[in-house]
């Protein structure tokens, strides 16, 4: 059909070839690793001296979003692909899965340019070369995901964060069906790395630990993994493609390069530690763009779970004070439409902002409803719980929040000052604008808030071609980059660009990765062993059996897809209502969707019906398990 792309079409059609390096020997940089590698041989071919347990042409490290593109566009080349995560099954994906699944798109490379540089602003990166490549990439985005199978991409209106940059009105906001936040496009890309299961093995709980280089022409070979509680080489003859995400659960690493404390990851990405950053600074990497970090600012984390609030889920309703009890910002300009950035003086940057954070309210302002949409309508719960204090006044407010006299004092004053900005209608202090309610009515309310990061966007140097560089500017040999980690965002940062961004460089590093080497032997080195297949090898394309499982009459068996993978439950019903449902299989993150797996099926059971309310924060599990029983009811 005219118009159609075919896999290899696609690719080829925009593909930004690259070659080996020769003369590689000459690169500078950090002393390399070179892993478990033996002595040379006689005939100088280092990837002979390592004891190889498998080989393909490209290894892809993380399975985000960047990571499935990735792999999906070197697979459409032709390369053989093996596509690591170091998370189980149920836990990947990242912030891929956690975000609202917007990607880049824009109807004109002219001004996608445009608008690229303009967020660049005065600084010196990215370079034009990259931000070209990056947008002649992002006016495929839209095509790239019908490519992929999207049946009904949906335009996302009033998400332009700098309107009033040049460029910025052919900038687009897409998602790959009508609704956002819901894991629809990592499902998409999931779906597309399944399709392809003939030429992309996938292992799960397999952590990329060290690349390993030939100390002598920097070309990295292939890369060291744990796995099945041993550690296995596997090489790649075209090259390694580091897509691990960011640093946001690295404390030590927030600490140092950051100076933040304490900051939680807002979509839980708990398995994005800095690995790729690690492995990339053992071989000779430069860093960039490591001081610059998207956040949600004043959400509460359950201690428990670590799970977060996020700010689309609640208006702040009373004064916020640090640590020692003054207020310090407009609670009305937080940085919520900006990715946390906030504009200090016409200038727009990330946040410094206090550790300790307090939301402080009164009844009249607490009775209004909920601080968040998925805590209890009148706060008892969580009063119950501690997340939420209260006192009959504020000095005794104080104590609990564990201010020191001076603390309290401040905070006393600072409400009173509050109060008079109320009275007068202004606020004189930060210019607060819309609601300005005193806190005057007992009893007086705390909440603590915590700071938290939608995700990090330094980590190796990357061109282009999406090669990672020393130092020196020189690329190093057969590594690449796509995705979080490392990405081209010095300050300004547009929503979409980073999942959006993960398919523009996965395509670009996925491509080069996969085209023919001539700096190193093609051939395999295997010696006719067969590639090692980890226990946790991923098998796709089987369909749940409902067969399987046992019923007794007046049962039926339901599936649905989940947020990470099918949902199967038994149901029983009396003819004309539900009086059962049970989940036999499912895979869903236990702390976000725990809830719902208990109260959906028991809410279901006890209503003999379908109309049953979701549960806040765990919505995909919950409309699942309703999929899956509407599924059991009108099937076999």
């Amino acid at each position: 059909m005219e118009g159609m792309y075919t896999r290899r079409g696609f690719i080829t059609g925009s593909a930004i070839a690259t070659t080996g390096i020769l003369g590689a020997s000459l690169l500078g940089g950090c002393s390399p690793q070179a892993s478990s590698a033996g002595e040379l041989k006689s005939d100088g071919a280092f990837e002979k001296s390592v004891d190889w347990s498998a080989e393909y042409d490209v290894v892809v490290v993380g399975f985000g979003g960047a990571g499935a593109n990735s792999a999906i566009a070197a697979a459409d080349e032709g390369a053989k692909v093996l596509l690591i995560e170091k998370a189980p099954e149920s836990e990947a994906g990242g912030n891929s899965i956690a975000c609202m699944q917007l990607l880049c798109w824009s109807e004109d490379l002219d001004d996608a340019i445009s608008y690229v540089k303009a967020m660049r602003g005065d600084y010196n990166t990215p370079s034009d070369a990259i931000i070209e490549a990056y947008c002649k990439e992002m006016v495929e985005n839209k095509k790239w995901i019908e490519y992929l199978g999207a049946e009904e991409p949906a335009f996302v209106e009033g998400k332009i964060e700098y309107p009033e940059m040049e460029g910025s009105e052919s900038f687009r906001v897409i998602t790959v069906h009508e609704g956002r936040g819901d894991g629809a496009a990592y499902k998409l890309f999931r779906q597309a790395v399944a399709d392809r299961s003939d030429n992309i093995d996938v292992w799960y709980e397999a952590a990329g630990t060290h690349l390993i280089q030939d100390p002598l022409t920097k070309i990295v070979h292939g890369i060291e993994i744990e796995v099945d509680g041993q550690t296995v080489n596997v090489r790649a003859r075209g090259g390694v493609i580091l897509t691990t995400g960011g640093y946001e659960s690295n404390d030590e690493m927030l600490e140092s390069y950051n100076g933040y404390h304490g900051w939680k990851s807002l979509g839980r990405s708990l398995h994005n530690t800095g690995d790729g950053i690690r492995m990339a600074m053992e071989v000779g990497c430069d860093l960039w763009h490591m001081g610059n970090m998207q956040t949600n600012n004043f959400e509460f984390v359950d201690p428990d779970t670590l799970d977060c609030t996020w700010k689309y889920d609640s208006d702040l309703k009373g004064i916020l004070v640090g640590g020692n009890g003054t207020r310090f910002i407009s609670e009305t300009d937080t940085g919520a439409t900006n990715h946390g950035h906030l504009n200090y003086a016409g200038t727009w940057h990330v946040p410094v902002l206090p550790e300790v954070t307090y939301e402080v309210l009164d009844q009249a302002i607490f009775q209004k409803g909920p601080l968040y949409k998925s805590w209890s309508s009148d706060g008892r719960e969580e009063i119950e719980k501690g997340w939420i204090l209260k006192a009959e006044t504020l000095e005794e407010l104080a104590s609990l929040m564990g201010f020191d006299e001076e603390a309290a004092q401040n905070l006393i004053a600072e409400t009173e000052k509050w109060n008079r900005f109320c009275a007068e209608g202004v606020d004189l202090a930060f210019g607060r604008k819309g609601d300005l309610s005193p806190i005057s009515e007992a009893p007086f309310y705390a909440v603590k808030l915590t700071h938290t990061l939608v995700n990090t966007q330094g980590g190796p140097v990357k061109n282009e071609k999406g090669e990672v560089l020393t130092p020196r500017g020189e690329a190093i040999p057969h590594l690449y980059e796509a995705g979080e980690l490392g990405d081209i965002w010095s300050n300004h940062y547009q929503g979409s660009c980073n999942l959006g961004g993960g398919m523009i460089f996965g395509r670009i590093s996925g491509r080069n990765a996969a085209a023919a080497k001539t700096d190193n032997l093609q051939e395999s080195v295997m010696d006719g062993m067969p590639n090692f297949a980890p226990s946790t090898l991923a098998v796709f394309g089987q369909e749940v059996d409902k067969s399987q499982y046992e019923v007794e009459s007046g049962e039926s068996i339901g599936v649905a897809e989940g947020k990470k993978g099918p949902i199967v439950v038994r149901v029983s019903s009396d003819g004309s209502a539900i009086t059962g449902v049970e989940i036999l299989e499912q895979s869903e993150t236990p702390s976000i969707a725990g809830d719902a797996i208990v109260s959906i099926p028991a809410a279901i059971a006890e209503k003999g019906t379908l109309d049953v309310d979701i549960v806040s924060g765990a919505t995909i599990t919950s409309k699942a398990i309703i999929a899956a029983v509407e599924d059991a009811l009108g099937g076999e």
